[in-house]
């Protein structure tokens, strides 16, 4: 009983330090209520109490686990409060020993939490029994996004559109292409609205697509043994998603990307937990081929992150190697005849290369708006792209468009003769201001690695409209006018008083390695291949973000509950049916 209130006293006391410290981090702490700061001194108390009955299973993993755990947590943990921590000016005004209790106090704090969270899901025993399970669990277990994403499309009927949507709305309709957006998602609206032509086809096609896959993914996690108790709800909590819901029924080529990336990241699901004998079926050969054509197509950047992917599943699961080999050769004869003998065939017209140069364009704008170090010769090159003046005044610092898009932004002193000048100038000019570039790398690149979204910043999330102005008269249409209200209502306590917590990638980031290291404690470290294509996807769009916008890392918070699930599977010491 002594040390049991021992405990709890430590606990108490440990809670109170750290939930002053954690809430002060986060906003100044004189206007918070004394309720907000009771629930979180309970809530950390609880689980400090907690840490002390688990310590025995860290004590019980061999001494490489146990280092590996502690690693993984400090450094982890570390990257978690850089990427938590905001301007955080109100602390200025205190000492410099308060701001280290603040600092401190919030890293011991996050690496306790993460600690806890590690060890509770690694001592959730689950089935560890495959078993069959029918073919109609995919439609069970798809049911409810597709009846709640229906019901978005009749409040928001026909759908959500941006400027974008409409381009390859006018694409799809002229038959005159751009491969600024991708040419498959122009095929997959052309071919839905000879059926009807209205948004709201590809809407509820897309409800359909998403939910028949995400119940194909609940199943394979069914048949390696999760309950179907937790899948449901999980399928449920994926249905109610204000994100998934909104996104099923807006007209982005990200939605159905981020949809096969998820598709992807559960076939290596299959992969691992089969020891790669899932691959030598040919049906699910032929749904691999498939899933991998979908990432390549669907957005630009999927071509790479598809390919690397490949190369490294060649090397993980050689005994399959024709198999890979195959997929290589397949994918990448498919990539260059698309882009080589059909482009030109249908006369497609070739995306503007400057979109590759969102972070340099940002980086030489801070160059120049804060007076930075440039000679006259790089001074007078930047001034035949942009007047020098328009690069002071249109800086933004989350987003390019202002500059890349200026009537006065000449394109021609970088494309197609002068990049290497462009690149050569660039390099110079980062190495002499080397603070701000790495300033305007950091800020342009805030959604992918910022939970915390800048106080300066945006987050752009959904629109819940078609875009006005078109010249295709497309417009929305109230159907059930209570209906439309309640899921606009939603979809707004949504990105207000819930945005910090559903509205940021970098979030849903972060608990993918987490919970992947989970199942890499349970099983090995091919574990680490399930979530790579979506972290590979990650690394693509931090080197070529151009502005805050969630779509691009829409597929992060798809995988997040693949790899919640993940973190219960056990497949080391079984053979797993393929």
């Amino acid at each position: 009983m002594t040390t049991s209130l021992n405990r709890y006293a430590i606990s108490v006391a440990a809670a109170l330090l750290s939930g002053i410290a954690v809430i002060f981090f986060f906003t100044p702490i004189l206007d918070v209520s004394f309720l907000v700061i009771l629930l979180v001194i309970a809530l950390l108390a609880f689980c400090y109490y907690q840490l002390f009955f688990m310590a025995s299973s860290l004590a019980s993993f061999n001494k490489r686990k146990k280092h590996i755990t502690i690693g993984f947590t400090l450094v982890f943990s570390f990257l978690a409060f850089l990427s938590l921590k905001g301007e955080q000016f109100y602390l200025s005004d205190n000492s410099w020993l308060t701001r280290a209790y603040v600092y401190i106090g919030t890293y011991a704090t996050i690496c306790s939490l993460v600690l806890w969270i590690i060890l509770s899901l690694v001592n959730i025993k689950m089935n560890e029994v495959p078993r069959s399970v029918s073919k109609w669990n995919i439609l069970k277990y798809a049911l409810p996004s597709l009846v709640v994403w229906t019901l978005y499309l009749l409040a928001i009927f026909p759908g959500g559109m941006t400027a974008d949507s409409i381009y390859q709305w006018e694409q799809a309709h002229t038959g005159k292409f751009n491969d600024w957006h991708p040419l498959m998602y122009t095929f997959f609206i052309m071919i839905l609205t000879k059926i009807w032509d209205s948004p709201a086809v590809i809407g509820l096609s897309q409800i359909i697509i998403i939910s028949l896959i995400f119940g194909y993914c609940m199943r394979q996690f069914e048949k390696a043994g999760v309950k179907p108790f937790l899948l449901w709800i999980i399928s449920i909590i994926f249905a109610l998603s204000p994100i998934n819901g909104i996104y099923s029924i807006t007209i982005w080529k990200d939605v159905l990307y981020s949809t096969f990336i998820l598709l992807f990241t559960t076939l290596v699901f299959n992969l691992v937990i089969t020891n790669g004998k899932w691959i030598k079926r040919n049906t699910h050969f032929f749904l691999f081929i498939m899933t991998a054509l979908g990432v390549i197509f669907f957005r630009h950047n999927g071509f790479a992150v598809c390919l690397v992917m490949l190369v490294i599943l060649l090397i993980c699961f050689r005994e399959t190697w024709k198999q890979w080999v195959f997929s290589i050769f397949f994918i990448v004869a498919a990539h260059y005849i698309v882009t080589g003998p059909v482009f030109t065939y249908l006369k497609v017209v070739s995306a503007d290369p400057n979109e590759a140069l969102s972070i340099p364009t940002q980086q030489l704008a801070r160059v120049v708006a804060y007076n930075g170090n440039l000679t006259d010769e790089q001074a007078d090159y930047l001034n035949q792209i942009l007047p020098l003046e328009l690069w002071k005044k249109n800086y933004n610092p989350y987003l390019t468009d202002p500059i890349k898009f200026a009537k006065q932004y000449n394109r021609s002193a970088i494309f197609p003769d002068h990049l290497s000048d462009y690149l050569r100038t660039w390099w110079d000019i980062c190495m002499q201001n080397p603070k701000l570039v790495i300033q305007a790398a950091l800020k342009q690149t805030s959604l992918v690695w910022q939970m915390n979204q800048p106080n300066d910043g945006y987050t752009s999330t959904f629109v819940t409209n078609v875009f006005y102005g078109n010249k295709f008269g497309l417009k929305n249409e109230i159907i059930f006018s209570p209906l439309t209200l309640a899921v606009k209502k939603y979809l707004s306590i949504s990105d207000t008083t819930f945005k910090p917590l559903i509205w940021r990638p970098a979030i849903y980031t972060f608990f993918i390695l987490l919970f992947t290291f989970v199942a890499f404690l349970r099983n090995n470290w091919k574990a680490w291949l399930v979530p790579l294509i979506v972290l590979l996807n990650t690394g693509t769009v931090l080197a070529a973000l151009p502005a805050q916008d969630f779509r691009y890392l829409y597929s992060n918070s798809l995988v997040f509950f693949i790899a919640f699930l993940f973190a219960f599977v056990s497949y080391k010491k079984k053979e797993m049916r393929t």
